[in-house]
């Protein structure tokens, strides 16, 4: 498992919009990203944790499904 340095928790309220809203803040992120890269966990249907994570090589979005 990884371990997460900076992130946040996305709450989708409109499964729609979840790719849009995921996006944006993993662009967020992108732009604080120095030396590693991002971890998308689905934590479950409506919750996604976003966070830069040294497990993860720089450049890189690796996602994780919790369900």
């Amino acid at each position: 498992m990884s371990t997460a340095i900076s992130g946040t928790i996305v709450k989708v309220e409109d499964p729609g919009s979840r790719d849009q809203q995921l996006e944006r803040t993993c662009a967020l992120l992108r732009k604080q990203a120095t030396d590693c890269g991002i971890l998308v966990t689905r934590i479950d249907h409506f919750t996604f944790e976003i966070a830069l994570s040294p497990s993860v090589a720089f450049g890189f979005t690796h996602e994780l499904d919790l369900l």
